[in-house]
Protein backbone atom coordinates (compact mmCIF):
# COMPACT_ATOMS: atom_id res chain seq x y z
CA UNK A 1 0.00 0.00 0.00
CA UNK A 2 2.86 2.38 0.82
CA UNK A 3 4.44 1.69 -2.55
CA UNK A 4 1.18 2.48 -4.32
CA UNK A 5 0.81 5.71 -2.35
CA UNK A 6 4.41 6.68 -3.18
CA UNK A 7 3.78 6.02 -6.88
CA UNK A 8 0.64 8.15 -6.80
CA UNK A 9 2.57 10.98 -5.15
CA UNK A 10 5.27 10.76 -7.82
CA UNK A 11 2.67 10.81 -10.58
CA UNK A 12 0.90 13.77 -9.01
CA UNK A 13 4.20 15.63 -8.75
CA UNK A 14 4.99 14.69 -12.37
CA UNK A 15 1.62 16.01 -13.54
CA UNK A 16 2.18 19.30 -11.69
CA UNK A 17 5.65 19.64 -13.19
CA UNK A 18 4.38 18.90 -16.69
CA UNK A 19 1.61 21.48 -16.26
CA UNK A 20 4.19 24.05 -15.22
CA UNK A 21 6.45 23.18 -18.16
CA UNK A 22 3.53 23.28 -20.62
CA UNK A 23 2.60 26.76 -19.43
CA UNK A 24 6.18 27.94 -19.93
CA UNK A 25 6.45 26.19 -23.30
CA UNK A 26 3.25 27.74 -24.64
CA UNK A 27 4.78 31.22 -24.51
CA UNK A 28 7.79 30.37 -26.65
CA UNK A 29 8.38 31.47 -30.22
CA UNK A 30 10.69 29.77 -32.71
CA UNK A 31 12.35 31.08 -35.83
CA UNK A 32 13.53 29.63 -39.07
CA UNK A 33 15.67 31.36 -41.66
CA UNK A 34 16.37 31.06 -45.36
CA UNK A 35 18.18 32.96 -48.11
CA UNK A 36 21.26 33.54 -45.97
CA UNK A 37 19.13 34.79 -43.09
CA UNK A 38 17.32 37.43 -45.10
CA UNK A 39 13.98 35.63 -44.74
CA UNK A 40 12.83 34.90 -41.20
CA UNK A 41 9.68 33.07 -40.15
CA UNK A 42 8.49 33.08 -36.55
CA UNK A 43 6.01 30.53 -35.23
CA UNK A 44 4.46 30.02 -31.81
CA UNK A 45 4.86 26.89 -29.71
CA UNK A 46 2.38 24.88 -31.77
CA UNK A 47 3.74 26.00 -35.13
CA UNK A 48 1.29 28.77 -36.04
CA UNK A 49 2.97 31.42 -38.18
CA UNK A 50 3.24 34.67 -36.21
CA UNK A 51 5.58 36.75 -38.35
CA UNK A 52 7.34 36.63 -41.68
CA UNK A 53 10.12 39.07 -42.47
CA UNK A 54 11.50 39.30 -45.99
CA UNK A 55 14.46 41.56 -46.61
CA UNK A 56 14.03 43.77 -49.70
CA UNK A 57 17.20 42.27 -51.19
CA UNK A 58 15.53 38.84 -51.24
CA UNK A 59 12.52 40.27 -53.05
CA UNK A 60 14.74 41.85 -55.70
CA UNK A 61 17.23 39.00 -56.02
CA UNK A 62 14.84 36.02 -56.14
CA UNK A 63 12.19 35.33 -58.73
CA UNK A 64 8.67 34.45 -57.56
CA UNK A 65 9.23 30.70 -57.43
CA UNK A 66 12.57 30.96 -55.60
CA UNK A 67 11.13 33.48 -53.15
CA UNK A 68 8.18 31.17 -52.41
CA UNK A 69 10.55 28.23 -51.86
CA UNK A 70 12.72 30.31 -49.53
CA UNK A 71 9.67 31.42 -47.53
CA UNK A 72 8.50 27.81 -47.23
CA UNK A 73 11.98 26.75 -46.14
CA UNK A 74 12.03 29.39 -43.40
CA UNK A 75 8.55 28.39 -42.20
CA UNK A 76 9.40 24.69 -42.20
CA UNK A 77 12.57 25.35 -40.23
CA UNK A 78 10.64 27.36 -37.66
CA UNK A 79 8.03 24.60 -37.38
CA UNK A 80 10.78 22.01 -36.96
CA UNK A 81 12.35 24.12 -34.20
CA UNK A 82 8.98 24.32 -32.42
CA UNK A 83 8.51 20.55 -32.69
CA UNK A 84 12.03 19.85 -31.44
CA UNK A 85 11.49 22.17 -28.48
CA UNK A 86 8.24 20.39 -27.64
CA UNK A 87 9.90 16.97 -27.77
CA UNK A 88 12.83 18.18 -25.65
CA UNK A 89 10.53 19.75 -23.08
CA UNK A 90 8.35 16.66 -22.86
CA UNK A 91 11.26 14.27 -22.56
CA UNK A 92 13.10 16.48 -20.05
CA UNK A 93 9.98 17.03 -17.99
CA UNK A 94 9.19 13.35 -17.77
CA UNK A 95 12.76 12.49 -16.85
CA UNK A 96 12.88 15.25 -14.22
CA UNK A 97 9.60 13.96 -12.81
CA UNK A 98 11.14 10.52 -12.43
CA UNK A 99 9.19 8.75 -15.17
CA UNK A 100 11.79 8.44 -17.97
CA UNK A 101 10.29 5.15 -19.19
CA UNK A 102 7.20 7.07 -20.32
CA UNK A 103 9.42 9.40 -22.36
CA UNK A 104 10.95 6.38 -24.08
CA UNK A 105 7.52 4.95 -24.84
CA UNK A 106 6.36 8.26 -26.28
CA UNK A 107 9.45 8.42 -28.49
CA UNK A 108 8.84 4.88 -29.71
CA UNK A 109 5.18 5.66 -30.42
CA UNK A 110 6.15 8.83 -32.29
CA UNK A 111 8.65 6.97 -34.49
CA UNK A 112 6.12 4.22 -35.27
CA UNK A 113 3.50 6.83 -36.18
CA UNK A 114 5.94 8.70 -38.43
CA UNK A 115 6.98 5.46 -40.16
CA UNK A 116 3.36 4.48 -40.83
CA UNK A 117 2.47 7.94 -42.05
CA UNK A 118 5.43 8.07 -44.44
CA UNK A 119 4.73 4.58 -45.80
CA UNK A 120 1.09 5.48 -46.46
CA UNK A 121 2.17 8.64 -48.25
CA UNK A 122 4.47 6.56 -50.48
CA UNK A 123 1.57 4.29 -51.46
CA UNK A 124 -0.51 7.16 -52.83
CA UNK A 125 -0.45 7.76 -56.58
Amino acid sequence: MRELRARMERLTAAAALMDELATEWSTREHTGRADEGRITATVDAVGTLRALDIHPLSMRRLDGRALAEAVLTAVRRAEAAAEAAKEELLRGGLEAAGVPHVAGLLGDARRAFDERASSRGADRP
